[in-house]
């Protein structure tokens, strides 16, 4: 997993281990993305994704506690 930030001056590339919860990556992406001059577009898709990572931790944390009880 990798998130690509590139700017006027430079190009930096953060590289994550195999190991991290995608939503981790996708929510730092998504708070990038809030203060990056992108398409409206690709923002929405960074939010929307971020907000599925969001649900989907959720659920896995009802389901665990579920589970546990």
């Amino acid at each position: 997993m990798a998130i690509d930030l590139i700017t006027r001056d430079e190009n930096v590339r953060w590289l994550f281990p195999a190991s991290i919860d995608n939503g981790q990556v996708g929510a730092l992406a998504a708070v990038l993305a809030e203060s990056m001059s992108i398409p409206d577009v690709e923002r929405d898709e960074l939010r929307r994704r971020h907000l599925t990572a969001i649900d989907a931790g959720t659920d896995a944390a009802a389901k665990a506690l579920t589970a546990s009880e």
